[in-house]
């Protein structure tokens, strides 16, 4: 009996991680940038930890019909020009001025995974001059993920973050942290939205939280019995 639980859930997670739901949808762009110099971007859909990037006509139902949102320090967000390049698209923009610039991306696909809504998401910072706190005060994106003091973040540091949802901090959600070498765990954020880890090697990462909430709705003309978000963030560690 016991082998057959075993085989049971080693298929259940095979499965999963198989999935196009268990996919997140990223923004790779280097943490700094400089005045009048083109900045790249890249967006990827797949699996990091296991550098899994899935060409782009293979991604989940319209996935690849987002769009790309550049926030500028005291301007209106404004849809970056992407191109594709077969497992991503890239893109660039020209800051113009010192501040702190954001890309981000919310798109929740056309169809449904059975009867629950899908929605991805990522925000990420780009610090052009000197470098200082990070403020997201001016971004309300459904799910995203906040660095707190990932500003010149060094191997064996410990890094936070914090969850939001439209502003408001969301307590006790699930935080993925992926590491580049491959490594990855799951996180608990506090009471106050907060996750805390050890950077434990230097190179990217990439941080996921996710929410599932068992309610009712109506998306695309179509009824769903729940809603899962998953949205991302990326830093690089020296």
């Amino acid at each position: 009996m016991k082998i057959l639980v075993s085989l049971f859930t080693f298929l259940t997670v095979l499965f999963y991680c198989n999935s196009s739901y268990a996919h997140a949808l990223w923004i790779e762009s280097t943490p700094y940038g400089a005045v009048n110099q083109f900045h790249e971007v890249k967006v990827y859909y797949g699996e990091y930890v296991t550098n899994e990037r899935d060409q782009i006509e293979k991604w989940y139902s319209d996935v690849k019909d987002f769009t790309l949102l550049l926030h500028a320090p005291g301007k209106a967000p404004v849809k970056v020009t992407l191109t594709n390049k077969g497992d991503h698209f890239s893109g660039s923009f020209q800051p113009t001025v010192q501040g702190t610039y954001f890309l981000s991306v919310v798109k929740a696909p056309k169809d449904l995974g059975g009867k629950t809504k899908y929605e991805f998401s990522s925000l990420v910072p780009v610090l052009v001059g000197k470098s200082g706190k990070l403020d997201y005060s001016a971004i309300k994106n459904p799910l995203q993920v906040e660095l707190l003091n990932s500003a010149n973040a060094k191997k064996g540091s410990s890094l936070q973050a914090k969850i939001t949802s439209e502003g408001k901090v969301v307590p006790n959600a699930k935080v993925s942290v992926f590491s580049s070498t491959g490594w990855g765990k799951e996180f608990v954020a506090d009471a106050n939205g907060v996750v805390t880890f050890d950077a434990l090697w230097s190179g990217a990462y990439v941080l996921e939280a996710s929410t599932f909430v068992e309610k009712a709705g109506e998306h695309e003309g179509k009824p769903y019995a729940s809603s899962w978000q998953g949205s991302t963030t990326f830093l690089e560690v020296k």
